[in-house]
């Protein structure tokens, strides 16, 4: 069985991601209460981007408040 040398090609990506956080805190105590976090790859187009962040809003909050653990 011959072995041959192979070839590798790297080829750099370059993309940016955005990341949203949302902490809501008590502002009886000033503890946090709840932390939201959204992670995404933007895009060229701020469009697009405007519907992504609005999309992950609503996907953060859809549980939201949380329930009171027993």
């Amino acid at each position: 069985m011959g072995l041959g040398w192979g070839q590798a090609i790297t080829t750099p990506q370059v993309y940016t991601i955005g990341t949203l956080v949302v902490d809501l805190f008590a502002t009886s105590t000033k503890q946090l209460i709840w932390r939201g976090v959204s992670t995404e790859t933007l895009s060229e187009k701020p469009e697009k981007d405007t519907q992504k962040l609005n999309k992950a809003v609503e996907k953060m909050f859809k549980d939201f408040p949380p329930k009171a653990s027993k």
